[in-house]
């Protein structure tokens, strides 16, 4: 994926986020405090506002941006989105220019980097009703396009599709992590809000790559 696509992409997600704010905050209402929608548009803004500062950045280097952007809001999804981002810049660096890699390839990395920085930090497994709820099945969907050899628009729309599943059906969970957790049985019967912000990110980015992605290198 080429650099502009990037940031048109990252730049798509956050104004997916803002809008998206009264619903998110409507989804954290029912086993939170109310305000995850509120504390994604902050990090939205803080995302929006760091590119703007950095016109020139890159790859790796601005997802590295947006995470330190994610980590300045605080509460407990901040430094979640963050350290996500954080490892996903990682991989994205390392692999480089290596010979070989193939676009697929590279998404489904830097999103098995990110998840494992999620588990890391927030100790939540698959079934928990959280955000790995929709990123795990995300992976799933990479790694089978992948060993398929699916075009990178192909293997996009399947990841974004199993990551809305994956969203979709935490509203049958009883969440198991997080603060929702203390509310037992009572948090099942609606989505998991992390998850679901998600989802609006993923979305976003995929509707943003698709408007962008006009070089057939693009599609590899």
């Amino acid at each position: 994926m080429s650099d502009p696509i990037l940031r048109a992409c990252t730049l798509a997600a956050i104004d997916a986020l803002e809008a998206a704010r009264d619903e998110l905050c409507r989804l954290d209402a029912v086993a939170g405090d109310g305000d995850h929608g509120v504390t994604m548009t902050l990090a939205a803004r803080a995302a929006r506002k760091k590119l703007e500062e950095s016109p020139s950045a890159e790859g790796a280097d601005l997802l590295a941006k947006v995470a330190l952007a994610a980590g300045s809001v605080g509460g407990a999804i901040g430094p979640i989105y963050a350290t996500a981002l954080l490892r996903a810049a990682e991989t994205l660096r390392s692999l480089g220019p290596v010979a070989g890699v193939r676009p697929v390839a590279e998404l489904r990395a830097c999103a098995e980097a990110a998840l494992d920085g999620i588990t890391a930090i927030g100790h939540a497994g698959p079934g928990d009703k959280t955000i790995v709820d929709a990123l795990a099945p995300m992976i799933e969907a990479l790694a089978e396009a992948e060993a398929t050899g699916r075009t990178l628009p192909e293997a996009i729309a399947a990841a974004v599709a199993a990551a809305r599943d994956g969203a979709a059906a935490t509203s049958d969970m009883v969440a198991t992590a997080g603060r929702a957790s203390r509310l037992g049985e009572r948090s099942r019967g609606s989505a998991d809000p992390g998850a679901s912000s998600f989802v609006v990110i993923v979305t976003a980015a995929q509707a943003a790559y698709l408007r962008g992605a006009t070089d057939p290198a693009e599609a590899g």
